[in-house]
């Protein structure tokens, strides 16, 4: 459980550079020309991730929620909610802008659909029936639950989940990031030991040679311990972070799961946040 939720914050990482790459990508081209298009496509995307995430809202309430019960299900849907808006306003504010002109309701709007998400998949470990209806009945300690020879083992939650990881994976594979600091700590970012640079051979045509004689390009150590906490990430969400029971007869869904999962949806809203106002803060710093 605790390498998945670091495996969290590297994912969160990912996702918040995500939306600051394809916010900056659209806002770059728009000025190179087409301007209208450009910025209509953001304006329809924006509008899009947002509807999704006040659907995504409306339904937990429904589902998630009874009048006079699951009080922890109210507090993280209304919690995240008003830091969603915090962040949203945060994004578009004056000062935030001019130190960051890339800066705005599209990586918003992109947070918060991950950060509903994440709420729905740590209620969906919440481990009482009436405040869960995606509790699977194999989670329940029950005779006909644990006999029954249809039990179902996944959930929409983390069925969602892989799809992230997936996406995630491919992003970080595919592509260097454009911000040097994501670029380290993925290890997309060529080292500064004695490589062979670039030689030109006959024809004019350069060719890179990298024979990694005195130093390779990464690091094995970080690249493989990442390799680890996406091995635990993956293993927990294909058990849907249900633990054994005492006999082992049946599972259950442990508030720890649910913790685990809230807590990282904060940790990504602080990321995201940090990203925006941390040129105000720090304002003798570069981040170009």
């Amino acid at each position: 459980m605790v390498g998945g939720f670091l495996f969290i914050l590297v994912q969160l990482i990912l996702i918040i550079d995500l939306a600051h790459s394809w916010s900056q990508s659209w806002l770059l081209r728009a000025e190179d020309g087409n301007t209208k298009c450009w910025y209509a496509a953001l304006v329809i995307c924006t509008f899009l991730l947002y509807a999704a995430s006040i659907i995504a809202i409306v339904f937990m309430y429904i589902y998630y929620t009874k009048s006079n019960e699951c009080v922890h299900n109210k507090v993280f849907i209304s919690l995240n909610l008003i830091f969603c808006v915090i962040i949203s306003i945060v994004s578009i504010l004056p000062k935030v802008q001019d130190a960051q002109p890339h800066s705005g309701l599209l990586q918003a709007s992109i947070i918060t659909l991950y950060t509903m998400y994440v709420t729905w998949s740590a209620m969906a470990n919440v481990p009482e029936q009436n405040c869960n209806p995606t509790l699977l009945a194999i989670a329940t300690n029950t005779t006909s639950a644990s006999s029954s020879t249809s039990a179902q083992w996944w959930d929409a939650p983390s069925i969602v989940g892989l799809a992230i990881y997936i996406i995630c994976t491919l992003f970080i594979s595919l592509r260097s990031s454009n911000n040097q600091q994501v670029n380290k700590l993925m290890l997309t970012e060529e080292s500064s030991g004695d490589m062979s640079g670039p030689t030109m051979e006959d024809g004019g045509v350069y060719r890179a040679y990298d024979n990694e004689e005195d130093s390779v390009s990464y690091s094995y150590s970080f690249f493989h311990f990442c390799l680890v906490l996406a091995s635990l990430y993956i293993m927990m969400t294909l058990t849907n972070w249900y633990l054994p029971g005492y006999d082992g007869s049946y599972l259950t869904s442990p508030w720890s799961a649910v913790w685990v999962k809230i807590s990282s949806s904060w940790v990504g809203l602080l990321l995201y946040l940090w990203t925006l106002v941390a040129p105000l803060i720090l304002s003798d710093r570069e981040f170009n």
